[in-house]
């Protein structure tokens, strides 16, 4: 409803601005005076005698008609957002190197191992190991293919009381593993363009961190458009005594406070909604929280 209300303001101050500048366009020029009733009924008489009349008059009038009504649906019209997602890189396969057999056929001791062909298939050299020095034993493909964990990350005891609080209240649940150093924190996604993370037992100084992370993956894959999302964060029994920024990050010492806060923000469809933008922000902030979890 504001957005209607801003638009029909806009076509009005429009549709005066041009009035205006035709008024003196074509006082300037012909005398004639747009808003007076008398020169429209003497261009009439004109009209009816067959008098002559510049064309220029008519092409003045036709103009300013046509600009007034350009200019009014460019200012009217609707905007649908287009919301471009970056691609994400596909994972890179980790070779892997089977490890070395005994000889088990009375053999000498050097071992002869083939690894496995590149995807081109061309043939590759079979390379004996040297007698003189004994042979590594190489990791197991499992060893070489798990990453690092990431280490000192808090857990988010309280995910399933969170994410209880966030579905009765009516928001969109969005599935993250790992937003920075915040481990499992629960996306709430509102129909007023508002993004909730949740999370417990952390710090403020966490969850501003991981915040930022969001916001910066907004600007750079949305632009402008980024402006129109809302992130605001909640931790249920905050590690720290002292939060810095209550208007970005509200904390709360219990579950039941937290559910009776949600409990007076309820996520309730405002009356410009719009089931198409929803629909492709939900389709969005999904693609972003799979993507930041495998960072």
């Amino acid at each position: 409803m504001k957005r209607n209300f801003d638009k029909i303001l806009l076509g009005l101050l429009w549709l005066m601005t041009v009035a205006l500048a035709t008024t003196f366009w074509m006082n300037i020029k012909y005398g004639f005076d747009i808003f007076s009733a008398a020169h429209w009924e003497y261009l009439s008489g004109l009209q009816a005698r067959q008098a002559h009349v510049k064309p220029e008059f008519y092409i003045s009038l036709v103009c300013a008609i046509s600009v007034a009504v350009v200019g009014l649906y460019l200012l009217v019209r609707p905007r649908f957002r287009k919301i471009q997602i970056q691609p994400q890189n596909a994972p890179q396969q980790i070779p892997t190197t089977p490890t070395p057999t005994s000889n088990v056929s009375g053999q000498s001791d050097m071992g002869m191992v083939r690894p496995r062909s590149p995807i081109s298939g061309s043939a590759q050299k079979i390379k004996k190991a040297p007698i003189s020095q004994p042979q590594q034993q190489l990791p197991t493909p499992t060893q070489r293919i798990e990453a690092p964990q990431p280490k000192n990350i808090p857990q988010n005891n309280l995910a399933k009381e969170i994410t209880s609080v966030f579905e009765s209240n009516g928001y969109l649940i969005k599935p993250c593993t790992r937003i920075g150093k915040l481990n499992e924190p629960i996306l709430a996604l509102g129909y007023n363009q508002t993004l909730w993370v949740g999370a417990s037992d952390t710090s403020v100084e966490i969850m501003q961190q991981s915040i930022q992370t969001l916001l910066t993956v907004f600007e750079d894959t949305l632009g402008d458009t980024a402006n129109d999302l809302t992130v605001h964060g909640c931790i249920i029994n905050p590690s720290d005594t002292e939060n810095t920024d209550p208007d970005l990050i509200s904390t709360f010492s219990s579950t039941a406070e937290f559910s009776q806060y949600m409990n007076q923000n309820k996520n309730v469809k405002p009356d410009d909604f719009d089931k198409d933008l929803f629909d492709a922000i939900s389709t969005y902030i999904s693609t972003v929280a799979n993507y930041i979890g495998k960072e």
